[in-house]
Formats: structure tokens, C-alpha cells, sequence
């Protein structure tokens, strides 16, 4: 993996590139890592799309959405990830749900995959952070991979009008929920919905930190000299978990290209 594929890979899990070695293990216990699949499936649904559809899921991870949108919809899936070991589970589960006919998973930085335009009718950004920078050029990038008329989710959140966050990694690109609608609306695209993910959010989050945690200690048994790295990441996933109850709302944007 190239330097600056690292850098996308660390950026959008919110670590840095010394510990992605290490990710496969630590997050083996999840699978839709962070994604509100549940949201992201019922807002599928409510759009009523045609058998022929075509999805794009960046930053697709272990496959978690992009498997269940193929099994539950019969829908053409493309993943795209530069984490090899992520992408094997998720031909793994692609598999184990009997849809590896409609699930196509490509290892590249999304970075480089979104250089070319496509013709997707629908695109996906579950939990992947600002890995495409602020809001307006995300906007931007994510209406450049559908159709006129396709659709756009995004699951990520907004500051809260109390946040005290001000140069934490991560949150660069952090604006209150009325400048993030009008950053993601600035092209003349339709909201379609927005959906509350904030309180499941927070269970996830809280549930993912104790699995983590737990891969973590297990880690440090093994090899003592890792001790540090692990724990500095152990600890900054818990001021993660703080951050997103005190100062992030969770939501599910859902845009139509116009």
C-alpha cells in the first residue's frame, strides 16, 4: 500500500498509519463497523428503486453494507477499500449470504477511484470521516459517481451548536447542522431526507470501544513491545466515543442529483 493510500486508510478510520498493521485484529469482532445499516437499508426501501439498480459503497470496509444491500434488494454492488485483509472478509460474506454474483469488490484508495466519473445510481459514504475533506467538496465528489437523478447517503453527523471542538484530528471539517445541509446542498441537489442516527450511534460506538478494547489487552499478551501503540489507540477510540456523545449529532443524509 502506498504512503499516501496509508495516510487515506488512517485518516478515514481516525488512527494513524502505525496502526493499521493492527486493525484486522483489533476490529475482527465487527462487521458493518460503525455504519447505521439499519437506517441505510430503510432508506433504501423507502425509495422503491428498480431490480436493475446499481450501487457504489466507498470506503466499503468488510463489506458489512454492501452485502446486506445485495441480499435484501438484489441490487449490483460495487465496494471499493484499500485494506486487502477488510476486502477478503467481505468476499467471505458475500459468500455466506449467497450474493457474490451481485458483489464486486475492488481494492483502490477512493481517492483515486473517484478521479473518473461513473454512472452509479446510487452512492454510499457510511462512517468513513472527512476522507474526501469538507462537506461541500464531499458533495462534490459523491454526485460525480451517480446518474442525473441518483441518489447520494451519507452517514456521518454534524457539530452541535455547544461543541468546544476546535483542532481535534478528525473534526477539521466539522460545521453545525445548518452548514453542513447548505455545504451538501450547494450544488443544486434535492434533500431527500435526514435521518437521526445520534442514539443508536452512541450504543454502537460504546459497544465497538468494549470489543476493542478487549482485541487490544489480547494484543499487548502476545507482544509486550506494542504495549504503547495499542494503548494510545485503545484511548483515543474512548475520547472518540466521549466526543460523539458530547459533541457530534449523528445523521444519515439522503440527496437526490438533480
Amino acid at each position: 500500500m502506498e504512503d499516501k493510500t496509508k495516510k487515506s486508510v488512517a485518516d478515514s478510520m481516525e488512527t494513524r498509519t502505525k496502526i493499521l498493521p493492527y486493525l484486522p485484529y483489533l476490529i475482527q469482532d465487527l462487521w458493518v463497523m460503525g455504519s447505521s445499516i439499519d437506517q441505510i437499508l430503510s432508506g433504501i426501501q423507502s425509495l422503491n428503486l428498480p431490480a436493475n439498480t446499481t450501487v457504489l459503497d466507498l470506503c466499503c470496509g468488510k463489506g458489512g453494507v454492501s452485502v446486506q444491500i445485495a441480499e435484501k434488494f438484489g441490487f449490483k454492488v460495487t465496494g471499493v477499500d484499500a485494506m486487502n485483509e477488510f476486502l477478503n472478509i467481505a468476499k467471505e460474506k458475500a459468500k455466506e449470504y449467497d450474493v457474490s454474483d451481485l458483489c464486486e469488490f475492488i481494492e483502490q484508495d477512493v481517492n483515486d477511484y473517484v478521479k473518473n466519473p461513473h454512472t452509479f445510481d446510487l452512492v454510499i459514504l457510511a462512517s468513513a470521516g472527512a476522507v474526501f475533506g469538507d462537506s461541500i467538496k464531499t458533495a462534490g465528489i459523491l454526485r460525480s459517481q451517480i446518474k442525473s437523478g441518483g441518489y447520494i447517503f451519507i452517514d456521518d453527523g454534524y457539530l452541535r451548536e455547544s461543541s468546544t471542538i476546535s483542532d481535534r484530528k478528525g473534526y477539521e471539517y466539522c460545521m453545525t447542522y445548518q452548514d453542513t445541509k447548505d455545504a451538501l446542498l450547494s450544488y443544486g441537489d434535492q434533500m431527500i431526507a435526514e435521518i437521526d442516527t445520534n442514539e443508536m450511534s452512541k450504543d454502537i460506538n460504546h459497544q465497538y470501544h468494549r470489543l476493542i478494547e478487549k482485541r487490544g489487552a489480547e494484543l499487548i499478551a502476545k507482544d509486550p513491545e506494542i504495549a504503547k501503540d495499542i494503548t494510545e489507540y485503545i484511548h483515543n477510540q474512548a475520547e472518540e466515543c466521549d466526543i460523539l456523545d458530547k459533541e457530534i449529532k449523528g445523521m444519515l443524509w439522503l440527496l437526490q442529483k438533480q
